[in-house]
């Protein structure tokens, strides 16, 4: 599958897909440290993954502290509230959502706290307490599942 040039197979792992891409270079850089390698070790799994307009978007040293590899607690929180096991697409989300009349759905992340998806006019949203996220591409295949592009991360709560 293509977007925005950059080819995506089911063929390549989930960070050999992301290098191909120049907007999720941020993201990529995060999932290839190999000390987070733990979080994408099982069999089946589904990635919100972060656009690189994220990233840019942030302070310059509040972007520089998340992304340094010293700073992988953080990260490591973070993604684990971005991470599904098993394959979830769009189709199963908004079948789900439509069989709840439009309920939110709950989705159980390997940082063991679940996170919302919701219908916000046309497009699928991520939320917790305090904040959302919007899933901007979806139904992109890795080697182990799924991943979805969202328009940002958010921090678990309590971690702020």
């Amino acid at each position: 599958m293509v977007y925005q040039g950059a080819t995506f197979t089911s063929e390549k792992s989930l960070v050999e897909n992301l290098e191909a891409s120049d907007l999720l270079s941020y993201s990529q850089v995060v999932l290839a440290n190999p000390n987070l390698a733990s979080l994408t070790a099982a069999d089946s799994y589904t990635v919100f993954v972060a656009a690189d307009a994220f990233f840019n978007g942030m302070e310059e040293e509040e972007r520089d502290a998340f992304l340094a590899s010293s700073n992988e607690y953080v990260q490591k929180q973070v993604l684990s509230t971005f991470i599904v096991l098993g394959r979830v697409d769009s189709g199963s989300m908004m079948h789900e959502l439509k069989k709840r009349d439009g309920q939110a759905l709950y989705l159980k992340t390997l940082s063991g706290k679940n996170v919302g998806v919701k219908m916000v006019g046309e497009d699928l949203v991520l939320f917790d307490t305090d904040h959302q996220v919007k899933i901007i591409a979806s139904d992109f295949y890795h080697s182990k599942g799924f991943f979805h592009i969202t328009d940002g991360y958010f921090m678990p709560e309590g971690e702020e």
